[in-house]
Formats: C-alpha cells, sequence, structure tokens
C-alpha cells in the first residue's frame, strides 16, 4: 500500500531538499533568462553561460543542504557573492541564503550557528554596502538594511525550530525515562513482594513441617506399646497441617490477587505468641516464655517480626538442638528486645527434620527491615541464642 506524498517526503529529507532545490531553481532560471532587459538597471551584466553555471550550482547545493549545513553555507555564501559581485540580476538566488541561514540554524547547535551566520552576515553585507558606495550599482541603502533584516529573520526562524525540536525531543526522552523507571519500579516491587511471600511461605512451612516431623517420628515410636499416645502425636500432626494449609491457601490468595481471601486471615502478631508456644508444647519441647505486655500501638509490621522471629527460633530448637530446654522473652522499651535461647547441643539438624538454611536469612532481613540488629550465636555454657532489637517510636510504645 502506498503511503501519502506528504509523509513520504518526511521520511525522505533528502528526496523533499531536491525536489525544493529543483522547484526553486527552476522558477529561478526562468526569470533569470526570460527578464526583460529594460526592467534590470544599466549595471547589470547579461545573462550569459557564467551566470547560468553559478545559478544552477547554487541550487545544487541546496538541495544537499542537510547533508553538512554548515560547509553547505559556506559554499552558497560564496557562489552568491561571486553572483552579486558580478553583477548578475537576481532572480531569486538571494532565496537559496535564506533557505541556508534556516537550515544552518535549525540543525547546527546554536553557538556555532551563530558564529558562522555572523560571519556570513558581515560578508553578504559588506558586499551590499560596496554596492551602495559605487555610483554606478545604482543599490539603495534601504535595501542594505531590508536584507540584513531577512537574513537574520531567516536565521532567528531556523534557530527557534531548532530550540522547538530540541525540547520536544527532550519530553519524549523524559517521558520513555519515567516509563522505564516506572516500570522498573513496578518489577521491583513485584519482587519485593515475592520475595516476602517466599519468607511467609518458609516461616509457615517450615514452623509446620518440623512439629509434624517430629511428632510422626514420636507417633511411630510409640505406636505398638502406646497407642494412645501415638494418637495425640497423629492429632497434633493433623492440627498442624491443617493450620498450615489455610495459611499456605491465605498466601497463595495473594499471589492470585484474591483480596478478599486475605483480609478474611489476619497476619500473627506478638500477641499469638503464648498460642505459638503452646503449639510447641503439645508438640513436646520444652518451653518458658516470659512475655511482658504488647503495647497497644505496637505497629502490626514491627508485631508479625516479632511472631516470626520467635517463630524460627523455635522451630531451629526443635531442629538442630535434639533435645533441649528452650527459653523465649520479649520486653519493650524504646524497642522490643527478642531473645530465644536452648540449653542444646547446636548440632547440624537431625537427618528426619528439612532444613532449607532461609531461616536466618529471613530473620535478618525482618531486623534490618526496621532498622533493628539480630545475634545469632552459640551460648558460652552450651546452647545457641537469638537476640534480636528492633527500635520503636515513642508512640509505638505508649
Amino acid at each position: 500500500m502506498l503511503r501519502h506524498p506528504v509523509q513520504w517526503l518526511r521520511d525522505h529529507p533528502q528526496a523533499w531538499d531536491a525536489l525544493l532545490a529543483l522547484a526553486l531553481g527552476a522558477v529561478s532560471l526562468v526569470g533569470l533568462l526570460t527578464i526583460d532587459p529594460e526592467m534590470t538597471s544599466e549595471s547589470n551584466r547579461e545573462v550569459d553561460v557564467l551566470g547560468v553555471a553559478l545559478a544552477v550550482t547554487i541550487w545544487c547545493a541546496v538541495a544537499l543542504r542537510r547533508r553538512n549545513p554548515e560547509a553547505v553555507t559556506w559554499v552558497v555564501t560564496g557562489l552568491i557573492v561571486a553572483y552579486w559581485v558580478l553583477d548578475y540580476v537576481d532572480s531569486g538566488v538571494t532565496i537559496a541564503m535564506l533557505l541556508m541561514l534556516y537550515t544552518l540554524a535549525a540543525h547546527v547547535d546554536r553557538p556555532r550557528s551563530l558564529h558562522v551566520g555572523l560571519v556570513v552576515g558581515l560578508a553578504l553585507v559588506a558586499v551590499m554596502v560596496v554596492g551602495v558606495v559605487v555610483d554606478d550599482e545604482d543599490l539603495p541603502a534601504i535595501a542594505v538594511v531590508a536584507n540584513t533584516v531577512i537574513f537574520a529573520t531567516a536565521w532567528t526562524i531556523g534557530d527557534s525550530v531548532r530550540n522547538r525540536g530540541a525540547y520536544l525531543a527532550e519530553v519524549e526522552a523524559r517521558a520513555e525515562r519515567a516509563e522505564r523507571e516506572q516500570a522498573a519500579a513496578a518489577e521491583l516491587a513485584v519482587q519485593e513482594e515475592r520475595v516476602r511471600i517466599a519468607r511467609e511461605l518458609h516461616d509457615v512451612v517450615a514452623h509446620s513441617v518440623s512439629v509434624m516431623v517430629v511428632q510422626a517420628g514420636a507417633g511411630r515410636r510409640v505406636l505398638d506399646r502406646n497407642p494412645a499416645q501415638a494418637a495425640e502425636a497423629l492429632a497434633v500432626v493433623e492440627s498442624t497441617g491443617r493450620n498450615a494449609l489455610e495459611e499456605l491457601r491465605r498466601l497463595l490468595g495473594v499471589l492470585r490477587h484474591e483480596q478478599g481471601a486475605t483480609a478474611i486471615e489476619p497476619q500473627p502478631t506478638a500477641g499469638d505468641l503464648t498460642a505459638l508456644v503452646e503449639q510447641w508444647r503439645d508438640a513436646g519441647m520444652d518451653v518458658e516464655l516470659d512475655l511482658d505486655e504488647e503495647p497497644s500501638e505496637l505497629p502490626a509490621g514491627i508485631g508479625l517480626t516479632v511472631y516470626r522471629i520467635v517463630q524460627e527460633a523455635l522451630t531451629n530448637v526443635m531442629k538442630h538442638a535434639g533435645p533441649a530446654r528452650a527459653h523465649v522473652a520479649v520486653r519493650y522499651d524504646d524497642a522490643v528486645h527478642i531473645e530465644v535461647t536452648d540449653d542444646g547441643r547446636g548440632s547440624p539438624p537431625h537427618d528426619d527434620v528439612p532444613s532449607s538454611g532461609q531461616g536466618l536469612i529471613g530473620m535478618r532481613e525482618r531486623v534490618e527491615l526496621f532498622g533493628g540488629t539480630l545475634v545469632i550465636g552459640a551460648r558460652p555454657g552450651g546452647g545457641f541464642r537469638v537476640r534480636a532489637t528492633i527500635p520503636l517510636s515513642r508512640s509505638a510504645v505508649a
């Protein structure tokens, strides 16, 4: 399908310049060859081959005006000065000079185009002044002023076009840059959300699976000699598995953008630590809880972090400490102080309890998110300690 001619010319500026030079050059040559001698001054030179050659060369140069505006401007200026000095009738070749001054200003940076334009303008004005001074040239002084204004106007229009083009290009660049930044921010938000969900999945799965594995193993070992105890262990497995399944459904609802489903199940907070510890006690862990009263205005994010740190620390006790006694302490002042210790052996995890290695990373990320610190290491007397400090604003502990 053929495109519109105007659009085609916009896509092929060199063809447009050639057609423009051909049209204006043809009009100029026709005027030069057909002008009435009586309408010219006595000083004008008769049209000859040299005059026609100069005019044709001028317009051929104009056809290349956008390839190298500065060089073509110098060439056209020299040809027009020669044309004027030889005193041929100006049948429109001055228009070529206007086109070149416009092109120079429109396609060359302002300092350079201004410098070249001033030199070219001074050269042209000098030739015209000579024409005023020489009596037989019969060139009025007003013509010098008029031509100078016209030349300056052509350069000014070209400079305005260049400025507008640069402004539009900058606007487009800013819009593209803003679009890229917006896309990058959206991608970063998606990545951060994925990390958060992955952390939540790890906390839920690691905690629940550890309890289920331990209880299933205990039930298997006592199944023959103590069916009641085995049944109790299986009940814990069932309850823990059900809770884990509900939590996983909630998190999957986030991935599916099911906002209504996420609103039904609130996130755990520091106020749920007692229930968490009871769950571990039901799983057979010997754990003691030393808990201050939770501030009424504790931020939800910090409350969730306190819960997850204790949950992960107790999960690690179950995985790594072997038979051990655990102690959980949570204190509030200008910060939340969390300490989970055990007196276990601190050996590598049980062979029958899975470990992902991501729990400590998740705890550290959660604490650092609120500008806190996390210290994890062996205790001098044996066992391990997890100690976290999360700063609070005064309003959070009021």
